[in-house]
Formats: C-alpha cells, structure tokens, sequence
C-alpha cells in the first residue's frame, strides 16, 4: 500500500561486539603438603635448641649408628639429672633415618663439650624447655630456682626451694630458651629439669621401718650416723645419688639433719 510522505526508516548498523573480558582463572584450593623425610621433627626445627634424653642413648661418631663408632653412653637418669645437649645440626644415616648432631653440655660430666649424633626419636629424647603457660609450676630441683628481675636471668633476686608451688603469669622466650614470668613481674627458667608444671606433692617427714644409717652425701660415701625403727625424720629435700655419672641412673635419697638416708619404701614411709 503506497502512504504519501511516509519517512523511510534507516536501519541503525549493528554495533561491534564488545569481545567478553578473559574471565579469572580460578585458583585451586592449596593442598597440604604431606610431611617429607627431609623434614625435622616439630620438636626441634632449630639449631641451638636443647635436648635431654628419657632412656639410655649412645653417642655416635656418625649418623649412621655402629656399635664400633659410639662415643660414649648416657644412663636413663632421674628427671632433675637428665643428660642435656644442643642440636648444632642434622644429618641423615644411610638408611635416610634423621639424627641429631649434638654438643654434650653436662658441664659437671668428663663427657662435656663431646660432639657426635644421637637419634632423634621422642620416645628417647625430647626438648627440655616447656613451651606452652601452665597456672602453676613446681620447683623439682635439689637445689632450688633462682628468681630473676631479667629474663636472661640476671639481677638475682630470691632462691625457691624445692617444692615451692609458684602462680606463672605468662610465659616467654630469651633466645632458643624460654622462661616463666611470676605475677611480680620476675622471671624463672622454664627448664623441665628444674620445674615440673601443676602443682607437685613434696614429701615432708618420714617414719622408719626397719633400722637404717644416715650418710655424708647422697652416694653413702660414710656413715655418719644411725636410726632405729619408729624414728620420725623431717625432709629437708629429695635428691639422687651419681648425679653426674651417665653409666649409673641413681638411687633416690631423702636430705636429712645432718646428712642423706635412704628414701626406699622398704626402710621408709612418707607421711604428711
């Protein structure tokens, strides 16, 4: 149909696409990364932090262990008298199994300053430093802990003897090491060998059963003296005999007036 002075309509050319925008790749999740035999244990990752051995251990000239290549060997001692090391490295025996290498630090020991490889399962040693806050902590040691205003233990302050319970405010580290920060704002070490977390029992007094000696020191090198069955003695503190001997683990001894009896249950009765 013809419609006089109809417009014609112009078709409105098509606009060039706009090409979409490379579209994100999507990142895949991280994997975790399944432990490798390269990997040091969680224990020790760093060079310079300090051991003690739970069981008797040997001391090798390499790291992998020959009976022909030990150095020397460590007793399974007493808590408070563990044999202590630092870790200076690691290597791996030829069966890929890891080891520490070590420096003997028992100053009181003919072995101090020895170098060599021990094996680094936990079941035989383990780090010597706590690492995490308790409420409390016990001092465990025959000779007590130093309170320091410093946390590298300096500017002595007081002696806690053995079996003070002390309240920890937070915990923290001094190089490789940590220590204990008591409400007063002092410092203690945070060394298992010298404190044990949670509140510990301390034995106070001890009836006799059956007659025993009384000695100059803890290994009862000479007799000194002599108690009958029924014969109450107050305990001045625990300790262990040879306690720098690694071939002897040590008899426990209780500290007496006047010298160390025996604190076996077969001689001796603890009681509050």
């Amino acid at each position: 149909m013809y419609t006089k002075n109809a417009s014609p309509v112009i078709p409105t050319p098509p606009t060039t696409p706009t090409p979409p925008e490379t579209p994100e790749q999507p990142t895949n999740p991280s994997k975790p990364t399944p432990p490798t035999e390269n990997q040091q244990p969680d224990y020790a990752t760093t060079t310079g932090e300090v051991v003690y051995s739970l069981k008797k251990i040997y001391l090798y000239k390499n790291p992998t262990f020959k009976k022909s290549e030990r150095i020397t060997s460590y007793a399974k001692k007493p808590r408070v008298f563990r044999p202590m090391f630092v870790v200076t490295d690691y290597q791996r025996s030829s069966q890929g199994r890891l080891r520490y290498k070590v420096r003997d630090v028992n100053h009181e020991s003919k072995t101090a300053g020895k170098t060599g490889y021990i094996t680094t399962k936990s079941t035989y040693v383990s780090p010597v430093y706590y690492e995490s806050k308790p409420k409390f902590v016990t001092v465990i040691s025959p000779n007590g802990v130093n309170e320091y205003n410093e946390k590298n233990l300096t500017e002595k302050v007081t002696t806690f003897k053995q079996g003070t319970v002390l309240k920890v405010a937070s915990i923290t580290t001094h190089n490789l090491t940590t220590r204990y920060m008591l409400g007063n704002g002092n410092f203690i070490t945070a060394n298992r060998k010298l404190v044990m977390n949670g509140k510990q029992k301390q034995p106070k007094r001890v009836v006799v059963k059956r007659a025993i000696n009384r000695y100059n020191n803890a290994n009862f090198s000479k007799k000194n003296g002599h108690f009958k069955k029924g014969d109450k003695l107050a305990i001045n503190f625990y300790t262990y005999s040879h306690a720098t001997s690694h071939s002897k683990s040590g008899a426990k001894r209780f500290a007496v007036k006047g010298g160390y009896i025996t604190a076996n249950a077969k001689f001796v009765k603890v009681y509050k």
